[in-house]
């Protein structure tokens, strides 16, 4: 289930984009399930949801699923959500639908926690650049890397948000297509929701920066990296450690963020 309005900051650009994000969002994981529950409950229902649904807590993230011990007594629910935005807020109403509906009507279900993608092609595409999936750069649907290697193609300075030091997963566009193969060929139990964080290294917004201007002036080009204030409520200074194993039990091979790869990027810019 890959049908949603997939940017926060279009999400909080007004009235509506707001209503949008929601009705979409929400609205179509409805309809999928009940689908599901009406003609064929025994599918296995894989969704792509967001790690920015967990927020930045200051304790680790679990995969998903917490143990609270209370009282003398222990129970286990859903890890605490705290969204950035109104897209990531409906990305927790899916969750929350999909739980209830594994609980109480016995269907199975995959909730793929997704990290920020970086990376322009896959590897069966690689030959052929019209078989090339968008690749999103821009201020509203771009992800930070890719706009870091557009931005260092083009002469335009690194844009970098208050102190750079917010923290996130991250993963290379050609893991979110294997983490997806992975969880649809084992899927989990009927009455049960698995949620995967799946993203495969943790960066630094300026650090990643730092890495970009290093690859740019390689490749003769000259980076410069601009701080700007920061526009969004955010915590700049943050702990972030979640859990991410479930993916790799499954036989996850991962591509880790190279020099080579953010070089191909800037180049692959560049021709365009």
């Amino acid at each position: 289930h890959f049908a949603e309005q997939p940017s926060a900051t279009y999400s909080m650009r007004g009235r509506d984009e707001a209503r949008l994000t929601l009705r979409n969002n929400v609205a179509t994981t409805f309809e999928l399930i009940w689908a599901v529950k009406s003609a064929a409950p025994r599918c296995h229902i894989v969704k792509l949801g967001s790690m920015g649904e967990y927020g930045t807590p200051d304790i680790d993230i679990e995969e998903g699923w917490i143990e609270i011990a209370h009282k003398g007594r222990k129970d286990k629910f859903l890890y605490p959500r705290a969204g950035g935005s109104l897209y990531h807020t409906s990305k927790i109403l899916d969750t929350d639908l999909l739980e209830f509906e594994t609980r109480s009507g016995g269907l199975r279900a995959t909730d793929l926690m997704q990290g920020p993608v970086y990376g322009h092609c896959s590897d069966e595409a690689r030959d052929d650049e019209t078989l090339f999936p968008h690749f999103h750069y821009d201020d509203l649907f771009g992800t930070v890397i890719n706009r870091f290697a557009a931005q260092a193609a083009c002469g335009i300075p690194l844009t970098v948000y208050g102190k750079g030091h917010q923290r996130r997963g991250y993963l290379d566009l050609r893991d979110t297509l294997q983490c997806l193969r992975l969880a649809i060929d084992a899927p989990p139990a009927p009455g049960r929701l698995r949620v995967l964080n799946q993203f495969t290294e943790i960066f630094a917004v300026l650090e990643l920066a730092e890495r970009v201007r290093g690859v740019g002036a390689r490749l003769g080009f000259d980076v410069t990296i601009r701080m700007l204030d920061n526009p969004r409520r955010e915590q700049e200074e943050h702990y972030y450690r979640p859990a991410h194993d479930g993916l790799w039990k499954l036989g996850l091979e991962p591509h880790y963020l190279s020099d080579d790869r953010l070089a191909a990027m800037i180049e692959f810019v560049r021709r365009r």
